[in-house]
């Protein structure tokens, strides 16, 4: 994987809660739409490894921190969220016939066909 090429077109929605300050009860549900758009691959990932690392120095980093070395390199796993973001059927299967050729999308259609067809026998 090339981690210097250029992102172009990702866009990302994520729904978050804001408050006018923080001891406010008055909340509102604000949708996101994150765009990545010439951005290098390394940058996304590397703001995608800062909240593992931020839980690994306050959990087994600080946790352990007698028994580590200095210098020493420590590989943890990144575990996806407990809730993955979940897409419409029909948008999920629009967003893979996007990321293939022509000639692929006519044989997933013809496949979709076959499945849908088997549903009315």
């Amino acid at each position: 994987m090339d981690m210097n090429q250029i992102v172009k077109g990702v866009v990302l929605e994520k729904v978050c809660s804001i408050k006018p300050d923080k001891d406010s009860t008055e909340s509102k549900q604000i949708t996101l739409r994150v765009k990545f758009d010439g951005v290098m691959l390394s940058a996304v990932f590397a703001k995608a490894v800062s909240g593992a690392v931020i839980q690994w120095q306050n959990g087994p980093g600080r946790s352990k921190f007698d028994s580590w070395q200095n210098g020493q390199i420590v590989e943890i796993e990144f575990k996806a969220p407990a809730k993955q973001p979940t897409l419409p059927p029909e948008d999920a299967i629009v967003a893979k016939a996007k990321a293939m050729t022509p000639e692929e999308r006519k044989q997933y259609a013809k496949a979709l066909k076959a499945k849908l067809a088997e549903l009315d026998q």
